[in-house]
């Protein structure tokens, strides 16, 4: 009996200075039996000066879509798509929105080899701090809107 509540681009919420945003999945045009990881939900959170983008399992091609609406916040937070698969995370995101922050949600010695060398690579290029569950554990993430502080499990702490 928990109310579900259905979300397309263009939705919006603010409390206070916190602003919601959905930057995916468009409306469907027609009605699909199975959902495909590109229908994943995409949001944008800001707090001030702090941007989030949570990506789902996006492609390469819905983050050059999504790429022109992202804000260009001092701070950047990416919850790097698709468990760091080579498909997601591509050059053009990274490059243009220049995360400081990427998480990464993966299982320890998946099968998928999650993340993917290139992901780290192309995250290690534009100077991102990584933090990834399969090495660190839980990871906390804490802002005022001006600064961002990342905890993990394993106590780490940027």
């Amino acid at each position: 009996r928990i109310p579900v509540d259905f979300r397309r681009t263009d939705d919006r919420e603010t409390d206070g200075d916190v602003r919601l945003r959905v930057l995916h999945p468009p409306p469907p045009d027609w009605e699909r039996r199975r959902v495909r990881h590109g229908d994943s939900v995409v949001l944008e959170v800001t707090y001030r000066d702090v941007a989030v983008l949570l990506t789902g399992d996006i492609s390469a091609e819905v983050e050059r879509e999504i790429l022109p609406r992202l804000t260009r916040a001092p701070v950047r937070i990416l919850k790097v798509a698709h468990h760091g698969s080579r498909t997601s995370s591509s050059p053009e995101l990274l490059s243009e929105w220049r995360p400081q922050f990427a998480l990464i949600s993966a299982g320890r010695g998946n099968t998928f080899g999650h993340p993917t060398p290139e992901v780290l690579q192309r995250l290690s290029a534009i100077g991102a701090t990584v933090f990834r569950t399969d090495l660190h554990g839980q990871i906390t993430v804490e802002t005022d809107g001006r600064q961002v502080t990342a905890t993990t499990f394993r106590s780490e702490q940027r």
